[in-house]
């Protein structure tokens, strides 16, 4: 179907559950009450590190109201309790189980735990420094020893990623630059805490309701945890307030559903913000440094640095090659650790690992142009990879990409045409992505009315289900308002993927489209046979059937619809099963324009351009709201977005008042750019958009600063605090 032809697809359409959102008419997990439903809580760590002597529960099993308390005693061993060490302040102890949500929480207060606290590392870098104390007691780490024979601690993981001669590259270069770069834990504040209820059925079966990106991966965690078959559980995923790559996996589900079958009574889980910031899953943090070298005629000939991510508990480490990005550098030489801090296991947080990466390479691009006397666009545009090359990913580039959403951002921001005041600065950088694909499923029925309903597996996320509307009417030439799409649950559908990394539209409406397709193949044969016409001979159009050159003999899709459910063939249902599909990379481009008060440190975000590489805009209004949201967030990391630790390694701002995120008086209007450039693959040559405009926020901030008042803040958020200190320091020098 080409452009020229499309009347639904590309058009600003409103979310189709937008109504029911902005009047509470929508059903979300907190909204979930059951009869004889109980609720529980969790008693959590007060200490970052530490061992458990003793617990008593006692006094919380003798408060009215209170039905179950359990332990790590009590979970046949499961995971889902400490038994012994405590790994990180909000490490789960203990559930209380009660009539009410009060009660439950003061029963938590009852119980006494006596602690042995034990040293704690919450600082990547210093914690994987010979002598540093061990995070977890038991812990295999990795046999990492240093040149100079001292051997780092804390390692769960390490990978490279070595290319060319990078020795040889650095001593050939014209200009070298090297800078150390830190990152904090970032939290995804969404709007929604987690919530689930679970309920035994009278078969033994559980019923979960929940909030989460996908259902079937919440019903296998599930399932392992409790070391049940994963089909005695059905999962149904309600609407869900903020995720953003938190909520790909279980929170309190598993403790949830065991609580519900301890007590034989539903049960009800709900997170308050403060243990969504201890115990949430919020993006690493990373010590970073990197070197890079280039020739005067501005070509990028080696990068070579070690990157320290804070894996909390887990050591979780990240991808090496994102510091090299979306450019061509024939030389690196990348070594990164997984380094395990006592902090929770990080998460997901929109292109996970890749706005920390930018963080250092974006701002090491902008040092080494400057260094060479080349403009920093134009240092970027040379070096962008392009037809013949690859992504760091292994995708081929068939295209300019990156250049055309370079100049694009440039364009709109009228980068060098515009004069800026005293103090004033503009900062570029650049990022890629990409997208990817997985299970996913379509099926489309047609009522005897006319009416259309399409029910699939993949949670909506970004107004998805909207867009798979559009995609729907436009393959049956129906009005998207006719279109109904529905959510199915584990036991309705097949095993449907996650909604997470820039592939839900990208799947689910190829999906979507297939299963149009197959729809639309049915109404115009069944037609043909109404009509008595030739298929050949007939087209589908204004929900109706009709003979080329003919439109006065026709046939109503209703009438088709009908016709078919009391046909010997049965009824219309297009399907469509999809499992991975080839991608590409997209990119996003920031432009920032600040205005720095050098004697408060107070920057001020005067404008921000965010362009982006989506191939074809399936609803322009949605798109334009995720580069957006994506934009905002990326800015806000680099100058507010933060968690803290203390000494003890307790979290020092655990709340909406004290973690800092942007307010409309922040953030001027985004001004967003969309670079149509079809894909290969993906529905309408539209490519996943969710990710990539997370990405170069904070580092265009970060080059924007330096461009006014030329400091160069190397650890974000670029407080006012940090960034006063490096003017006195520039200033003392």
């Amino acid at each position: 179907m080409s452009e020229e032809t499309l009347t639904t697809v590309g058009q600003r359409t409103g979310r189709l559950n937008g109504p029911d959102i902005v009047t509470g008419r929508t059903t979300y997990a907190d909204d979930i009450h059951l009869p004889g439903m109980l609720h529980a809580r969790v008693l959590h760590s007060p200490h970052a590190h530490a061992t458990i002597k003793s617990i008593d529960t006692s006094k919380a099993l003798t408060l009215p109201g209170v039905v179950d308390v359990f332990t790590a005693r009590d979970t046949k061993d499961t995971p889902l309790l400490v038994a012994k060490e405590c790994r990180y302040q909000g490490d789960r102890i203990a559930v209380v189980v009660a009539e009410d949500p009060d009660i439950a929480e003061d029963g938590v207060e009852l119980i006494e735990v006596d602690y042995k606290v034990l040293p704690s590392s919450t600082e990547p870098f210093e914690a994987m420094q010979p002598g540093a104390p061990p995070v977890l007691l038991d812990a295999p780490c990795e046999d990492i020893v240093e040149p100079d024979g001292s051997k780092l601690q804390n390692i769960a993981a390490r990978s490279e990623h070595i290319d060319g001669d990078v020795e040889k590259a650095f001593a050939e270069a014209d200009a070298v630059v090297e800078a150390t770069y830190r990152t904090p834990f970032w939290h995804q504040t969404y709007m929604e805490p987690n919530s689930c209820t679970a309920r035994v059925e009278p078969d033994g079966r559980i019923t979960l309701w929940t909030s989460c990106q996908g259902s079937f991966n919440i019903r296998d965690a599930v399932a392992g945890a409790l070391k049940m078959s994963e089909g005695d559980i059905r999962v149904i995923p309600l609407e869900m307030g903020g995720g953003f790559g938190a909520k790909n996996g279980t929170f309190v589900e598993p403790h949830a559903v065991l609580a519900a079958q301890r007590t034989g009574r539903p049960v009800k889980m709900l997170m308050t913000r403060e243990e969504e910031f201890f115990d949430g899953r919020p993006a690493p943090g990373c010590w970073v440094r990197l070197k890079t070298a280039g020739k005067k005629d501005g070509t990028i000939t080696a990068v070579e640095g070690r990157i320290a991510w804070d894996g909390g508990i887990s050591g979780r480490s990240g991808a090496v090659n994102r510091l090299i990005g979306p450019y061509a550098i024939a030389n690196a030489k990348l070594e990164a650790f997984g380094v395990r801090t006592n902090k929770p296991a990080p998460g997901a947080f929109r292109a996970p690992g890749a706005p920390q990466m930018a963080v250092a390479r974006e701002s090491n691009l902008d040092m080494l142009a400057e260094k060479l006397g080349i403009d920093s666009l134009e240092l970027r545009k040379k070096n962008a990879v392009g037809p013949g090359n690859l992504s760091p990913t292994g995708a081929p580039i068939p295209e300019e990409w990156l250049k055309n959403t370079l100049d694009a951002a440039a364009d709109e921001a009228k980068w060098g045409k515009k004069k800026l005041k005293k103090n004033q600065g503009k900062g570029i950088a650049a990022g890629d992505w990409r997208n990817g694909s997985g299970a996913t499923n379509a099926f489309i029925t047609i009522a005897g009315d006319g009416s259309v309903t399409c029910l699939t597996g993949q949670v909506d996320i970004t107004g998805l289900h909207t867009v798979m509307a559009q995609i729907v009417a436009e393959e049956l030439h129906v009005p998207v308002e006719k279109v109904t799409v529905t959510l199915g649950d584990t036991d309705k559908v097949p095993y449907t993927s996650l909604s997470a990394g820039s592939k839900a539209a990208y799947s689910a409406g190829t999906a979507a489209k297939k299963a149009g397709i197959s729809a639309r193949e049915q109404v115009l044969k069944l037609g043909a046979q109404l009509l008595e016409a030739s298929e050949d001979d007939v087209e589908i159009g204004d929900e109706k059937v009709f003979v080329f050159g003919s439109p006065d003999k026709n046939v109503d899709l209703a009438e088709i619809a009908d016709y078919a459910n009391g046909s010997a063939t049965g009824p219309i249902l297009g399907t469509s099963v999809v499992g991975s599909i080839p991608s590409y990379p997209s990119y996003a481009v920031n432009v920032a324009t600040v205005e720095v008060d050098p004697d408060t440190g107070r920057v001020e975000l005067l404008e921000l351009v965010a362009a982006q590489d989506v191939g074809r805009a399936l609803n322009p209004m949605l798109v334009e709201g995720q580069v957006e949201g994506g934009a905002v967030q990326s800015v806000a990391y680099g100058l507010m977005e933060g968690m803290v630790y203390d000494k003890e390694g307790r979290v020092g701002n655990p709340n909406l008042l004290d973690y800092a995120i942007p307010t409309i008086g922040d953030v001027p209007e985004v001004k967003t750019v969309l670079v149509e450039q079809e894909s290969p693959h993906g529905p309408y040559g539209a490519k996943g958009v969710g990710e990539p405009p997370i990405i170069p926020g904070a580092a265009a901030i970060m080059n924007a600063i330096y461009n006014a008042v030329g400091v160069r803040v190397t650890e974000i958020p670029i407080t006012p605090e940090r960034l006063v200190k490096a003017l006195k320091e520039k200033e003392a020098e």
